[in-house]
């Protein structure tokens, strides 16, 4: 792999004025100073991205498969290990939340030391083990100071190459996963975006699925171990490790603790296809005692190594990235709806899906439908002037540099490239390719990926006040807290 080259976020220069210490007295506005020939009341121009190169990325290939991606990076003496496992959630099957329950006991005991024990050790250290299971991989992370790497690499190998699995902790973690799940029927963000999962992939689907407290209690441990043997496997992995280390050294250490680690096969689950989502439809989950409406409004976004991703994160946001959004500066700042209205694309190794989301107060969820539809018509068909472009543009490119003084955001961007399949000077290239959006680039984008006429409308809230709201812009299908339909009425038109 080439090295990876890295950017400084730019340095901001602030300018404060001092207010009279006399009660009553009013401050007044800064004047240009008649000595240095500054004007004052005009903020600091930004300065070019200053690139600098940090440590080459050193690639090594175990005689099983395993891949090592060795950064040495010494401005802290600590050191942090990410194992990537390049399966999760698509490979449950029938058994939605089986991948995510894996990862959950991996940090609860191996053969060799019981949850207590295994977490006493590291905690002396001051380390941490963690796991967790997403879509497309499941990660394990450890890290620590540098000087107890060596211990730190056999707790981590542990967790991954000989976690217990014990029939006391699969307990103790069905019972507080049926419990967030339970937690999660209150929670109407959460509702909200289930449901748009399951419009978008479709319920048969592992990115539609979702776990409920049925399928959690159905897992045994004999199912956990399978899958754990299935899919984790060497050449089926990925190992960063990034910190305070010398890489040789800590290459020959890791080697050796995963040297036992023995090739397979992970075949490709049979998957159906995504449904084609074609028109507008509405969807609404019955809460009877919502006072406002979660509204989400949502379509079919792009897969992770879409080439166009980087651009297009600006152009979202222009439209929903925060408080210089135009969906906050409509819905909240014009209107006065919500708190705030935001947008994105989360993107997927398989797909990925578009949504511009907003808490309303119910009387107003369908002026707030069309509120969304009208800025995705005009972020389509009117050009983005070049100082609200350029706002974005630095906005983006600045949140990203500073994510580069995290050890573990740098493990991961260097596993994306290899599990999506990304070009390997993707992170090189990210901020410029921010930093150089036209307005002409991202009006052919926006027209290219946002389409208002197909998408899905899904509002989580009092049916007895939203549903004749909805009605008046379309049909409209209801749903129970368990997400299954159990009504549809027509409508009358489109918003």
């Amino acid at each position: 792999m080439k090295p990876l080259l890295l950017l400084l976020a730019l340095g901001m220069t602030t300018v404060s004025t001092s207010f009279a210490d006399t009660p009553g007295d009013q401050p007044t506005a800064p004047q240009p100073s008649p000595t240095d020939g500054i004007d004052r009341t005009q903020p600091p121009k930004a300065g070019p991205l200053p690139p600098v190169v940090l440590p080459e990325v050193i690639t090594k290939n175990l005689d099983n498969g395993l891949r090592l991606f060795i950064l040495r990076d010494q401005r802290q003496p600590t050191v942090t290990f990410r194992m990537l496992i390049k399966a999760g959630a698509l490979y449950d099957g029938d058994s939605p939340g089986l991948a995510s329950m894996t990862a959950s006991l991996l940090n609860k005991g191996t053969s060799a030391l019981n949850a207590e024990a295994f977490a006493q050790k590291t905690d002396f250290l001051g380390a941490q083990v963690e796991a967790s299971a997403g879509d497309d991989s499941i990660s394990v992370v450890a890290s620590g100071l540098s000087r107890d790497a060596h211990e730190l690499i056999g707790y981590f190998s542990g967790a991954i190459l000989d976690p217990a699995f014990s029939p006391e902790e699969l307990e103790k973690e069905r019972r507080t996963t049926i419990s967030d799940l339970i937690a999660e029927k209150a929670n109407p963000g959460a509702q909200a975006a289930l449901l748009r999962n399951q419009l978008l992939y479709g319920s048969g689907h592992p990115y539609g699925a979702h776990a409920t407290p049925e399928t959690v209690s159905a897992l045994t441990r004999e199912q956990i171990v399978a899958f754990h043997r299935k899919i984790f496997i060497p050449n089926n992995a990925t190992l960063v490790i990034v910190g305070d280390i010398d890489p040789d050294t800590i290459g020959r250490e890791m080697a050796d603790a995963f040297q036992s680690w023995k090739k397979g096969e992970v075949k490709p689950p049979q998957l159906p296809e995504f449904p084609e989502i074609k028109g507008i439809s509405f969807h609404l989950v019955e809460r009877p005692a919502s006072v406002q409406s979660e509204l989400m409004v949502a379509g079919v976004g792009v897969a992770r190594n879409n080439p166009d991703l980087p651009e297009l994160q600006v152009v979202n946001s222009v439209l929903g990235g925060g408080f210089s959004g135009r969906l906050f500066s409509n819905l909240r700042e014009k209107h006065g709806y919500t708190y705030g209205s935001y947008s994105g694309f989360g993107s997927r190794k398989l797909g990925g899906a578009f949504s511009a989301m907003a808490q309303v107060r119910n009387e107003v969820t369908a002026a707030a439908t069309r509120e969304i539809f009208h800025e995705l018509e005009r972020l389509r068909d009117e050009p983005i002037p070049e100082e609200e472009l350029k706002l974005q543009r630095t906005y983006l490119a600045g949140n990203y540099l500073m994510s580069l003084e995290s050890d573990r955001r740098i493990a991961e961007r260097v596993q994306e490239i290899d599990l999506y399949g990304l070009p390997e000077d993707y992170w090189q290239e990210y901020a410029n390719r921010l930093t150089t959006v036209t307005p002409e680039v991202a009006s052919r984008l926006a027209k290219k990926y946002i389409d208002p006429k197909d998408l899905v409308v899904v509002v989580v809230g009092k049916a007895e006040e939203v549903l004749p709201q909805l009605q008046a812009l379309g049909p409209v299908t209801v749903y129970d807290a368990d997400l299954k339909a159990v009504s549809s009425s027509k409508g009358k038109a489109q918003p």
